[in-house]
């Protein structure tokens, strides 16, 4: 029987929101059209377009797009709306393309920036990838995919050395205690990122954002009434802030309560209809409930509004793995680290894969690259030893140190 690889329920640490928890102002955006007959008309063929898109239809709302800026050359929402469409196809010189043609026009465009940012971080453009996130600050989703991009590159303690010199010439703002404790919760110190995430409510008690990295990391804890706890406070307060519902559900997910999370998640699709995230973690949890139709729809539909969803990568090839697929499984795995390359969970997995499929070769190589990433890892290290010893390889590696297993 195979062993059974275990699913990744994703938390968010924010909202993207350009005013959320900074005190910088941005430069105000240039409205997307002028109000004219022509563009009632266009902004009718946006609404459609945008309709198909949430939807997933990607190709679709790519063909209404087309027509529509054929007819409106000038309409910047048409434009933006297209960057995400051929983004999510994969098209990223379109996307390229559509984005800078609304920030040629509208310079200031803070969430634009951050798009452009992802686009650039597929094709592995990190430089240009971090300019342009750093052009979408303060924005907070622009914040976090920063983060990524330098961890995409093994350079988070670089990011972290920044971010504690910004914290010296701002030890009054909120947002600069909240974007250091924010790093510290990527490389996983919690306790450093619970300290920064208080001290940012201590100055500002309704600060949503650090109350959410304060929910985070109770459940990264395995606290996770305590991280419900603050999920309820954010929603009392501001009930359409969509990552404290998606965040609750991820704790409800984890305490087996899956119906319960569902409706959660469901909720945050309501208030966010083309978050992928929310749709991974929905997938998560019909996944456990073992309807394995509906958990591949809810997984291929997070894909499709994010392909560079690595985690949902990881939970479909868990999925296929654990229903004996594994050449399914081996190809989802693939996919998950050409994004990720990074991420030692899918190396971990890919070997599982290998292993079973007797491929003692390969499930060694995978097993090294995640212990490369995960050096104190006891699950991994032993894994590797037993391919080793298939192949009548001895050990090259040291004893085993206490760490976490990676599932």
């Amino acid at each position: 029987m195979n062993p059974r690889l275990w699913l990744v329920a994703i938390m968010v640490a924010s909202m993207a929101l350009i005013t959320a928890g900074f005190v910088a102002v941005p430069a105000a955006a240039a409205p997307d059209a002028v109000a004219s007959p022509q563009v009632a008309s266009a902004a009718s063929l946006l609404s459609q377009a945008q309709a198909e898109a949430d939807a997933g239809h990607n190709n679709a709302a790519q063909e209404l797009l087309t027509a529509a800026i054929a007819q409106y050359p000038d309409d910047v929402g048409l434009h933006k709306l297209l960057g995400d469409v051929d983004y999510r196809l994969g098209d990223y010189a379109g996307a390229a393309a559509a984005y800078q043609f609304v920030l040629n026009r509208q310079p200031g465009n803070k969430e634009v920036h951050n798009k452009l940012g992802g686009v650039y971080a597929a094709q592995d453009k990190y430089d240009a990838a971090i300019a342009e996130f750093r052009a979408s600050l303060p924005l907070e989703e622009g914040l976090s995919n920063l983060i990524r991009a330098y961890i995409d590159q093994d350079r988070l303690p670089e990011l972290e050395a920044e971010e504690r010199r910004n914290l010296m010439i701002a030890q009054m703002e909120p947002s600069a205690h909240f974007d250091l404790g924010l790093v510290y919760y990527y490389e996983k110190e919690y306790d450093l990122a619970m300290a920064e995430f208080q001290t940012a409510l201590n100055e500002d008690v309704n600060y949503d954002d650090a109350r959410n990295g304060v929910g985070m990391v109770y459940g990264e804890l395995g606290r996770h009434d305590d991280a419900i706890a603050e999920y309820r406070a954010i929603i009392a307060r501001n009930p359409t802030y969509a990552n404290a519902w998606i965040n609750w559900g991820v704790e409800l997910i984890a305490l087996s309560d899956y119906d319960t999370a569902i409706a959660k998640l469901d909720h945050a699709i309501e208030l966010k209809p083309g978050y992928a995230v929310a749709y991974g973690n929905l997938g998560v949890a019909y996944d456990y409930l073992g309807d394995f139709t509906q958990a591949i729809e809810l997984y291929e539909r997070a894909i499709a509004l994010d392909p560079r969803a690595s985690e949902v990568y990881q939970n479909l090839g868990s999925l296929y793995f654990n229903h004996n697929l594994l050449n399914l499984a081996e190809a989802a795995f693939i996919k998950g680290i050409s994004i990720s390359p990074h991420r030692s969970e899918l190396h971990f997995d890919l070997g599982v894969v290998y292993e079973q499929q007797h491929k003692y070769d390969l499930a060694a190589e995978q097993y090294k690259l995640a212990l490369a990433g995960a050096p104190n890892d006891v699950e991994v290290r032993a894994e590797l030893a037993s391919v080793q010893a298939k192949l009548g390889q001895k050990s090259s590696v040291a004893s085993p140190s206490p760490g976490s297993a990676f599932h």
